[in-house]
């Protein structure tokens, strides 16, 4: 019976940080899912209909909204509930798979059928929102596969459903990509489990400390409080930071951590008496090439007799780097790695505000392939891509270290020069890209011979807002093109008649 009342003690307080854990990552949830859902919104706004938008919108607003209310409610009176953190556990599942039907019916409601860009831009939308799940929802599986499931499997269905080569290789990325992601959370729902079962045993039974803390799975140490310096470091701690646990007893921790401040806001916390989880922390191997990412937590008690801090670090690393991946990805061309529309506006929009501000020249090229539609068409889409990679790369071999090319479609590339003395500097780069896609391409055997029509517009001369110098480029584009194609025309106002 004592063993009986034990455990369901220590599933009562499992339950409680459940609850204290999913709320406590549920505003900036809520920030994501609303800025997310503005942004997709307004990419797809030109392709599918404003109304189905903003039903679409409203109608996840509600249910934002009533996460907020919940949120509110569990700031209030939740944080005390003690053994009603069930109740706050269930509602909190409730509006999380209500939150990723939402996401799902994006992919039904909202992805044009036959726009593949835009179609991949809500995949990668998904995605990511999939990646922060890991994050946030980890540590409740009804809630992580709750949200996981409804919101990517739709995705998958419909790319199976378009059925084309493309297509089926997306819902076959997604489906693996659903996959890792319910792997990792699984993982990180284990080793969250287990640093909570840990904590509790630190807590309830000091004797048996150092022997919990030697075999636990997650990176452990302790710091003497007076001194600093650490007095308990178990194995995988030695492994975290490239050391021994011999060698790690006795130095300080705060020569680990990349930045400097966020030890000292540890120790401030700390201080003022509150106990610091899952806080995101850069650890820097001292060989100075190695960085680190850990979820670290913090509990103040003592040990041997002294104040002592004791830490967790828990090694997100490789998923940080997916997280960067699939952010790098989101604002990137696949096919060929440069920019897309989304991160080229954005740079875009910080030159013309640098511009404006030290009344300089920006310039602003539209390049359209000659003959690519032939290619595509004749020798098949494999050597199409092919090509446009490696157009890439000459574009990008033309170009400075400030300026930025981005593909926007198609065999459409639009290039920015952020800083120009003349129009002519202008017009040297655009026959510097003239002329080095006038030169052969050697692409999977076959000796292929393009050109480029190149628009040109100056700012301010041309337009003083993106929209402006984007259609006056293009509009030269458009000229160069009828004019006999492979040159490169600059903007003039009469173009407009």
């Amino acid at each position: 019976m004592p063993d009986q009342l034990i455990q369901t003690e220590q599933n009562d307080a499992l339950r409680v940080e459940q609850a204290r854990l999913l709320y406590a990552n549920l505003p900036a949830s809520i920030v994501v899912n609303t800025l997310l859902a503005l942004i997709l919104v307004s990419v797809l706004s030109p392709v599918v209909g404003a109304g189905r938008l903003l039903s679409w919108l409203l109608l996840l607003g509600v249910i934002l909204s009533a996460r907020m209310v919940l949120m509110l409610a569990w700031q209030r009176k939740g944080q005390e509930a003690g053994s009603q953190a069930l109740y706050w556990i269930r509602w909190f599942r409730i509006l999380v798979i209500a939150t990723g039907v939402m996401w799902g019916m994006a992919t039904v409601l909202l992805a044009p059928s036959g726009n593949l860009p835009h179609q991949v831009y809500v995949s990668f939308v998904l995605a990511g929102l999939g990646a922060g799940a890991i994050t946030s929802l980890s540590i409740d599986r009804v809630s992580t596969l709750g949200f996981l499931l409804p919101a990517l499997l739709p995705q998958i269905a419909f790319f199976v459903m378009e059925g084309s080569t493309i297509a089926l290789g997306m819902g076959a990325m997604i489906m693996l990509f659903l996959l890792f992601i319910m792997t990792s959370a699984s993982r990180a729902r284990r080793s969250l489990l287990e640093n909570f079962r840990l904590r509790i045993q630190a807590v309830e039974n000091k004797l048996h400390l150092r022997f919990i803390l030697e075999n636990s799975p997650i990176a452990t140490r302790i710091t003497s409080a007076a001194s600093g310096q650490v007095v308990f470091a178990n194995q995988r701690y030695a492994e975290l930071i490239g050391s021994v646990p011999e060698e790690v007893i006795g130095i300080n921790p705060a020569l680990y951590y990349a930045n400097p401040q966020d030890f000292v806001e540890i120790l401030a916390e700390l201080d003022r008496g509150n106990r610091i989880t899952d806080k995101l922390v850069e650890l820097l191997i001292p060989d100075g090439r190695t960085a680190k990412w850990v979820l670290a937590s913090y509990l103040r008690l003592e040990y041997q007799g002294e104040p002592a801090i004791l830490g967790w670090f828990y090694d997100i690393t490789d998923r940080k780097k997916m997280e960067e991946q699939a952010q790098h990805l989101a604002h990137h061309d696949p096919l060929t790695g440069v920019p897309n529309r989304i991160l080229f506006t954005d740079r875009l929009q910080q030159a013309l505000f640098a511009a404006r501000r030290d009344s300089t020249l920006l310039a602003l090229m539209f390049l359209d392939l000659d003959k690519f539609k032939q290619i595509n068409d004749t020798l098949g889409h494999n050597v199409g891509d092919l090509l446009l990679q490696e157009v890439a790369r000459r574009l990008q071999d033309c170009l400075r270290e400030s300026d930025t090319v981005a593909r926007i479609g198609g065999d459409e590339f639009i290039v920015l020069l952020p800083v120009i003395r003349t129009e002519q500097d202008a017009l040297q780069v655009a026959e510097k890209i003239r002329s080095a896609l006038n030169r052969s391409f050697m692409i999977a055997g076959h000796d292929l011979q393009i050109s480029s029509s190149i628009g040109i517009a100056i700012h301010p001369q041309h337009g003083d807002e993106e929209k402006q110098l984007i259609r006056n480029a293009d509009t030269a584009m458009y000229y160069a093109k009828t004019g006999g194609r492979n040159r490169a025309t600059v903007y003039r106002p009469d173009m407009q008649e």
